[in-house]
C-alpha cells in the first residue's frame, strides 16, 4: 500500500526534528554513561596499581631489612675469618721462638756468650763477647749454615780487656728464615 503523508510541510520537518534531537541527546547520554563506566574502570586499575605499589614497597622494606642482617652477618663473618687467620698465624709461629733460641744455643761455641738477643719481625741481632777471632768467625759460620738464619753479617767487632784477658765483643744482625719441613711441622700442630 502506498503511503501518503497528509501532514503539512512544516509539521513533517518537526518530526524529524524531534526524532534527530532525540537521538543526538541518547547518543550523549551513552557517550556519558560510557565515559562514566570507563572513568570507574580506571579508578578502579590506579586503585589497583597503588595497591600493588604499596604492597611492593612493604615487601621491598621487609627485603631490605633482611639484606641489612645478611649485610651485618657478612660482616661478622669477616670479622670471624679474620680472626681465625691470626689465630692460625699465631698457631702456626708458636713453636719457631723456641726453635730458633734452641738453633742458637746449638750453634754456640766455647769460651762465647751472648749478651743480648734482640729480634724485630725477620731480623735478628745478637751481641755478645768472645775470647778469641776464630771463636766468633767459626760461631758466625755456624749460624749462616744453619737452615734458619740467612744474611749472616758481622756488624760491629772490638776488642777490649778484663783483667789480663782480651775479650772480642761483637754484635751480629741476619735474617729469619724457616725451613719448609718446618713450615710444614708448625702448620700441623701435635
Amino acid at each position: 500500500m502506498i503511503k501518503i503523508n497528509l501532514l503539512p510541510k512544516e509539521a513533517r520537518k518537526r518530526v524529524g526534528l524531534g526524532e534527530q534531537i532525540f537521538i543526538i541527546v541518547l547518543v550523549l547520554i551513552l557517550n556519558f554513561v560510557g565515559i562514566g563506566f570507563y572513568w570507574s574502570y580506571l579508578n578502579g586499575v590506579i586503585e589497583q596499581k597503588q595497591t600493588d605499589i604499596a604492597r611492593t614497597q612493604q615487601r621491598l622494606d621487609e627485603l631490605k631489612k633482611v639484606i641489612d642482617e645478611i649485610n651485618k652477618f657478612e660482616a661478622q663473618r669477616q670479622a670471624l675469618e679474620q680472626k681465625l687467620k691470626v689465630i692460625e698465624k699465631l698457631e702456626k709461629e708458636q713453636r719457631l721462638p723456641v726453635r730458633l733460641l734452641d738453633e742458637v744455643y746449638i750453634t754456640l761455641e766455647d769460651d762465647l756468650w751472648l749478651n743480648l738477643f734482640t729480634q724485630r719481625s725477620e731480623n735478628l741481632s745478637v751481641n755478645g763477647s768472645a775470647l778469641s777471632h776464630p771463636i766468633l768467625s767459626n760461631y758466625m759460620r755456624k749460624l749462616d749454615d744453619s737452615p734458619y738464619f740467612d744474611q749472616v753479617r758481622l756488624v760491629v767487632a772490638q776488642t777490649r780487656v778484663i783483667g789480663t784477658q782480651e775479650v772480642r765483643d761483637f754484635q751480629i744482625n741476619m735474617k729469619l728464615t724457616v725451613p719448609e719441613d718446618q713450615k710444614e711441622q708448625t702448620a700441623q700442630p701435635k
